[in-house]
């Protein structure tokens, strides 16, 4: 089980839907409510001024305002700014902004027909059909999360849940069966709209594109090498799933590419968030180490520290929610845990253990 399989049974890659102002960053962001109300008191009242009041923000908004509508809108949404939570409210300022052509507007109220729910755990009845066509309507206006987000629902059936990777899809409903030009048809459908997402800078559909590229769906003729690039893109976009498929293609010896490309793919999906790349990139240290051992070239506090390493990577595929991370990581050897082997720029995202004083032990010069 070194190199887990190219691709999920399900054959897309179903993300979390995320909001379309911007990548996930590391540090916080300001929460969408914030930047919208930042955006509509620049247009208000110039560049550079002090933000409007929740109770100045809804005047504009009930007076017509497309701009004031959303950020008012999103207030309700996140309950920020002194604004009670309230998503039905939130619907109705988003509404019209939308209808204006403000293509945040109608990407959030997306996801409020999307299954989005407040922090009483109530929201809006869960309407596919109309989130699509928000959605469609957000990625016509250039927001490519709303590209990916169609493509997202394009690709499961009517009135179903999203199915995580590897989960059965239920069986389908009486009569509901399409013709294989039909379901070719949509194929090519969802294709093109994670195409769009890709172009527009949504790491997570070059990685759909990508995978299906691979496998033959949407139109294209299996291909690992016509994958690759895409996946590549998907990395260089800071998705840690392209990371690690693209370096899983080069292992399998699909693509060009050697081990130590390879390794270079996964610790980057790694540090960008795959939890497979870092279990890839752990088991690469570990096999290198032993290597370097039974063939004499190692030894003592060298060992130790890339024994270190290894380690480190398993904890971090552990946090990242892997239980196999998590079940070599504890049974590592607990005076390997705590030899911190970070370079500095890998301090403020892969962890050590510390011991019991809390200082981890720094490898020997």
């Amino acid at each position: 089980d070194d190199v887990r399989p190219l691709s999920p049974p399900s054959l897309m890659v179903f993300f979390p839907t995320a909001h379309c102002f911007g990548a996930p960053q590391a540090a916080p962001q300001r929460p969408d409510s914030m930047r919208a109300l930042d955006e509509v008191s620049s247009a208000m009242s110039g560049t550079g001024a002090e933000p409007l009041k929740a109770p100045d923000v809804k005047a504009q908004a009930d007076g017509g305002h497309t701009l004031a509508r959303l950020a008012y809108g999103l207030m309700l949404m996140e309950g920020q700014a002194g604004v009670k939570q309230d998503m039905q409210s939130a619907a109705d300022y988003l509404r019209p902004a939308c209808a204006a052509k403000n293509a945040n507007a109608c990407f959030f109220l997306g996801l409020m027909h999307d299954g989005l729910v407040g922090v009483d755990g109530r929201g809006l009845p869960r309407r596919p059909a109309e989130a699509g066509r928000l959605y469609r309507s957000a990625c016509d206006l250039g927001v490519a999360q709303g590209c990916f987000n169609f493509a997202q629902i394009l690709d499961r059936p009517p009135h179903e849940p999203r199915q995580l990777p590897g989960t059965p899809a239920p069986p389908p409903a009486a009569g509901s069966e399409k013709s294989d030009k039909e379901k070719h048809k949509e194929e090519k459908r969802v294709a093109k709209f994670f195409a769009m997402a890709c172009s527009g800078g949504v790491g997570k559909g070059c990685v759909n594109l990508g995978v299906m590229h691979l496998d033959g769906y949407g139109g294209f003729t299996p291909s690992p090498l016509s994958a690759l690039p895409v996946l590549q893109r998907a990395c260089q976009m800071q998705e840690g799933t392209g990371c690690q498929f693209a370096g899983d293609l080069m292992m399998q010896g699909l693509v060009p590419g050697n081990q130590s490309h390879a390794a270079e793919l996964y610790y980057a999906g790694c540090r960008f968030g795959s939890p497979d790349a870092c279990l890839a990139q752990g088991r690469m240290l570990g096999k290198t180490a032993k290597e370097a051992v039974d063939a004499g070239q190692a030894s003592g506090e060298a060992v130790l520290q890339a024994k270190a390493r290894s380690v480190m990577f398993f904890r971090r595929a552990c946090e990242l929610g892997s239980a196999k991370g998590c079940q070599i990581f504890y049974k590592s050897n607990d005076g390997v845990k705590v030899i911190d082997a970070r370079s500095e720029d890998e301090k403020d995202w892969l962890s050590v253990t510390p011991t019991i004083d809390g200082t981890p032990r720094a490898p020997a010069a």
